[in-house]
């Protein structure tokens, strides 16, 4: 699904007016072509990686 945040807030707007009354009503909205995405390197390396993406978040704080 490309539009995720779209889907998303539209199934948020249904929950607030009552369209749905649990997440089990939801579940299949939207399951043509899905996939699951699986992590294919190991936690060490992802770990790794995630500190890397940190410190350049860390870095970028305060430009503006």
């Amino acid at each position: 699904m490309r539009e995720t945040t779209a889907l998303g807030a539209a199934i948020a707007a249904g929950f607030a007016v009552g369209v749905w009354e649990g997440f089990e009503a939801v579940e299949k909205i939207n399951t043509a072509g899905r996939r699951e995405f699986r992590a294919e390197i190991p936690v060490e390396e992802a770990e790794r990686r995630f500190e890397r993406w940190e410190k350049a978040v860390g870095m970028c704080r305060g430009w503006l």
